[in-house]
C-alpha cells in the first residue's frame, strides 16, 4: 500500500475518524504552534524596546487587521482549493485536481502581486485612519510597508498548503511552515535590538548584539525568512512522488477552473475581507480606551491564539475530511465526521481554558510586567478570553464543515454576522449606554462567540453534504 493509499484508507475508510482527525491534524497544531511561538516572541522583542514596549506591541497589533485583509483573498483561494481538489481527489480524478492545483498557483500568485502594490503605496493613509499617531503610526507604516512584499510568498504558501491537504499530506506543509517560523525566530531579536542582556543575574548570562532597527527589525526577519523557503515549496509541488502536484501542462488558465475556484473563493474572502475590516473598526474602539488597553488586548490575544491552536488545526483538517468523503459520495462520513470533530475540539479546549485561567496573570505579567495598568487589564481580558475558548471550539468547527462542503456562502455569513452583526453593535452599545469601560469590549466578546454558536447550527442544518464537482472526469 502506497502513501498516498494509506492516507485516502484513513480519510474515507478507517473506522476510527477520531484517530484519522487527530493524526493529520498534529502537523498542523505543531505548524500553528510554532506561528504562534512567533507571534509571541515578535511581541517578547519589541516590548523589550526601551521606554515603548506598549507603543511597539501596538505599533504591531494595529497592522494585523490591514495585513489579514489582503491575505484573505489569499484564504478565500486556499479554502476553494482545498473544497474542490479534495472533492475531486476524493472521487478519484486525480489529474482534475492536478489541473485544479496548477491554476490556483497562477491566481494566487497574481493576487499577492496585486497586492504587494497596494500594501506598500496605501499603508499610511490605512494606518492613519485607524487613528494611529506619533511612535505607533511611524512603526506601523513602516512595519507593513516591508511586509507588504511578502504577500506573494504567502498566498504561494496558502496555495501550496491548500494543495497538499486537499490529499492528506499535513507533513510537507508543516515542516516547511515551521523552518520558516524558526527562522524568523532567530532573527527576529539579531533585527529588532540594539543589546539585550538575557538571564541576569545567574551563571547563564549573556548579551545579545543586534542590529537595533527596532519595531521593523520585526518586519524584515518576517519577509526574509518567508521568502527563503519559497523556492523549496514551488519544487516540491512540481516533482513530488505523492498526493496533488502541479504541471506546466496545465499552466494556461480554463475559465471553467478559474470560474470554479473563483465562485468558491469569493465567499470565504469575501467573510476574511469584511473579519479584517471589522477588526480594523474594532481597534479604534479600543484604542480610543488608550495604549495600555490595547496592548492588554494584543497580548491577550496571542496567548488565546496560542491556546486555540489545536482546534484550529482540527478545523482545517476537517474541511480535508469531509471534502474527500463528500467527493466519494460518503455523505454519512462526512457528516459523522463533523461531529466526531466537534467533540474532540471542545474537549480539548475545556483542558486548555483551565490551564489558562490558572496561569494568565504570570503570562500576561511576562509582557506587560512594567505597565501594570496594562498587566491587570490584560489579565482580566484573558479571564473572558478563556471561559470563551470552548465556544470558539464549535466556531471552529463550523469554520470546517462548511469550507469542506464547498458551501463557503455560509464561511462568510457566519463571519459577518460574529463581527458586524453581534461584537460590534455590543461594543458601542457596551461603551455608550453603560459604565462598564474598557471591560464592555471584553463582554461584548464573549457574548458575541455564545451567540454564533446558536447561528452557526442553523447554517449547519443547511449543508447537504453533496458534490459540488463535476463527477464526470471531462476536464481532462
Amino acid at each position: 500500500m502506497t502513501t498516498d493509499d494509506k492516507k485516502r484508507y484513513l480519510i474515507l475508510k478507517d473506522p476510527n475518524i477520531i484517530k484519522g482527525i487527530f493524526l493529520l491534524s498534529i502537523p498542523i497544531m505543531i505548524n500553528n504552534l510554532f506561528r504562534t511561538l512567533h507571534d509571541l516572541v515578535d511581541t517578547f522583542w519589541v516590548s523589550t524596546i526601551p521606554q515603548y514596549s506598549a507603543e511597539a506591541i501596538s505599533s504591531i497589533g494595529i497592522t494585523f487587521p490591514i495585513t489579514f485583509l489582503y491575505i484573505s483573498f489569499g484564504l478565500g483561494l486556499s479554502i476553494a482549493g482545498t473544497a474542490l481538489i479534495s472533492q475531486y481527489y476524493g472521487n478519484g480524478q486525480f489529474e482534475t485536481a492536478r489541473q485544479y492545483a496548477t491554476q490556483l498557483m497562477v491566481i494566487a500568485i497574481v493576487i499577492g502581486l496585486v497586492f504587494n502594490v497596494l500594501s506598500y503605496f496605501l499603508a499610511p493613509w490605512i494606518i492613519g485612519l485607524m487613528g494611529a499617531e506619533g511612535y505607533v503610526f511611524d512603526n506601523a507604516v513602516e512595519y507593513l510597508r516591508i511586509r507588504s512584499f511578502e504577500l506573494t510568498a504567502i498566498f504561494i504558501f496558502f496555495a501550496f498548503r491548500a494543495i497538499r491537504q486537499a490529499s492528506g499530506d499535513t507533513v510537507i506543509p508543516m515542516i516547511l511552515g515551521v523552518s520558516a517560523i524558526i527562522l524568523n525566530i532567530f532573527l527576529t531579536p539579531l533585527f529588532v535590538i540594539d543589546s539585550y542582556q538575557m538571564f541576569t543575574g545567574t551563571a547563564f548570562q549573556f548579551t545579545i548584539n543586534g542590529l537595533g532597527l527596532g519595531v521593523p527589525g520585526a518586519a524584515w526577519a518576517t519577509l526574509i525568512a518567508n521568502v527563503l523557503l519559497l523556492p523549496i515549496g514551488i519544487f516540491i509541488l512540481f516533482k513530488s512522488q505523492t498526493g496533488v502536484t502541479i504541471s506546466l501542462h496545465h499552466l494556461k488558465l480554463k475559465a471553467i477552473v478559474v470560474k470554479d475556484l473563483i465562485y468558491t473563493a469569493i465567499p470565504a474572502s469575501l467573510g476574511q475581507a469584511l473579519t479584517a475590516v471589522g477588526f480594523a473598526v474594532l481597534n479604534t474602539f479600543i484604542i480610543d480606551y488608550g495604549t495600555e488597553t490595547y496592548s492588554a488586548f494584543q497580548v491577550g490575544n496571542r496567548i488565546s491564539s496560542l491556546i486555540l491552536m489545536p482546534v484550529m488545526a482540527i478545523g482545517g483538517i476537517m474541511a480535508s475530511y469531509i471534502g474527500q468523503n463528500i467527493g466519494n459520495l460518503n455523505p454519512q462520513r462526512a457528516k459523522k465526521a463533523f461531529h466526531q470533530g466537534v467533540l474532540l475540539s471542545v474537549g480539548i479546549m475545556v483542558v486548555g481554558s483551565s490551564i489558562g485561567l490558572l496561569l494568565r496573570r504570570q503570562v500576561a505579567g511576562a509582557f506587560l510586567a512594567s505597565n501594570p495598568e496594562a498587566w491587570e487589564l490584560a489579565t482580566t481580558y484573558m479571564f473572558f478570553l478563556m471561559i470563551g475558548l470552548p465556544l470558539m471550539a464549535i466556531y471552529q468547527a463550523y469554520i470546517g464543515v462548511y469550507n469542506g462542503s464547498g458551501r463557503t456562502i455560509f464561511t462568510l455569513l457566519i463571519g459577518v454576522a460574529r463581527l458586524w452583526g453581534l461584537r460590534i453593535p455590543f461594543i458601542i452599545l457596551f461603551k455608550n449606554f453603560t459604565d462598564l469601560g474598557s471591560s464592555g469590549i471584553w463582554y461584548a466578546m464573549l457574548l458575541s462567540n455564545l451567540v454564533i454558536v446558536f447561528v452557526g447550527y442553523v447554517f449547519v442544518k443547511q449543508i447537504t453534504f453533496k458534490p459540488k464537482i463535476n463527477l464526470e472526469p471531462s476536464l481532462t
